[in-house]
């Protein structure tokens, strides 16, 4: 280890934005981090382009998004599935992002598409990750005949949120089956813990975490709500720093030795700065598209900075 553990713990002690209370939890959690990694610290630059597969159709609406982010992706309905991976090979990505609007079930269809992505997994060999919201035990075996690498899930460990916030009458039981199906076909599983999805508030995040424990994921990917325009929860406050700081400790100590990152979906200015530096500090090993104030602090940590392009921070890099 190239870094002093001691200027670690007095660096946490020293941070402002953190509620004392949690303060000794982000030292366990770096600590546990120490034990099971080693000094380096991976920094994610550019994630997969996301592909929608429901151009911009979504029958939820949800809360926090309002098809917004949709707007945001390649639009596989409107447009060949084959040439915009072609287009995304020509820039040499490794994978692609397979998304889009839910289903009145809950589930994002991409196992509609099956031969269409079996066919561009075949010709250009690009790791095929998705959001697959809800699936059933069919679904699954159908995200695997196409050739799913990594099933990206948000484990949702509130009814309350997934009422409210999704408008879905179902329950985190449902979340879990999604898991259960996924694991049965071999899928390799990333799931997403966002925090604050509920306008901001906790709720149901650390169940969401005991849920996913006994199926050895991939890595824990952190997502962190964002208050965004045009949706439902505009005007909704971001998340507290604190209540971050307390997802990411436990997620580490729950998961000693698998690995934890930090998703590019989170605020951005100031609170980024800070979310970043906390992440580091939590004991996390991925940042997902790192603010300057990450590299900094990763330095002056002793970290050994590995940075990785052109690759979802859902899976390993060198």
């Amino acid at each position: 280890m190239n870094f002093n553990v001691s200027k670690v713990h007095q660096r946490i002690m020293g941070m402002q934005d953190i509620n004392p209370d949690f303060k000794e939890a982000m030292k366990s959690a770096f600590d546990v981090r120490c034990r099971n990694f080693s000094n380096r610290v991976q920094f994610f630059l550019h994630p997969f382009t996301p592909v929608s597969v429901t151009g911009k159709d979504c029958d939820l609406n949800c809360k926090h998004c309002s098809t917004h982010y949709l707007e945001h992706m390649a639009d596989a309905a409107s447009n060949d599935l084959y040439h915009i991976a072609a287009d995304i090979v020509r820039r040499g990505e490794q994978g692609i992002l397979l998304s889009g609007g839910s289903r009145p079930d809950g589930s994002v269809p991409t196992y509609e598409h099956e031969d269409a992505i079996r066919s561009v997994k075949s010709a250009f060999n690009l790791k095929m990750s998705a959001h697959t919201g809800l699936v059933d035990k069919e679904q699954a075996s159908r995200l695997r005949d196409y050739g799913l690498d990594m099933a990206l899930v948000d484990v949702i460990g509130s009814e309350s949120t997934i009422q409210d916030v999704y408008g879905l009458n179902r329950t985190p039981d449902d979340y879990e089956s999604t898991l259960t199906n996924l694991a049965a076909e071999g899928i390799s599983l990333a799931p997403h813990i966002i925090v604050g999805l509920h306008g901001g508030k906790l709720d149901g995040e650390f169940r969401a975490l005991e849920m996913i424990r006994q199926y050895d994921p991939e890595v824990v990917v952190i997502v962190v709500f964002i208050p965004t325009g045009g949706t439902e929860y505009s005007t909704a406050r971001k998340p507290d720093i604190n209540d971050v700081v307390e997802v990411m400790t436990a997620a580490r100590e729950m998961f000693p030795s698998t690995p934890l990152s930090l998703s590019c979906v989170r605020p951005g200015g100031r609170y980024r700065s800070v979310l970043d530096e906390c992440a580091l500090l939590c004991g996390l090993d991925r940042i997902a598209v790192p603010s300057r104030h990450c590299y900094r602090t990763a330095g002056e940590m002793g970290l050994d900075i590995i940075e990785v392009d052109k690759m979802c921070c859902s899976y390993g890099g060198h």
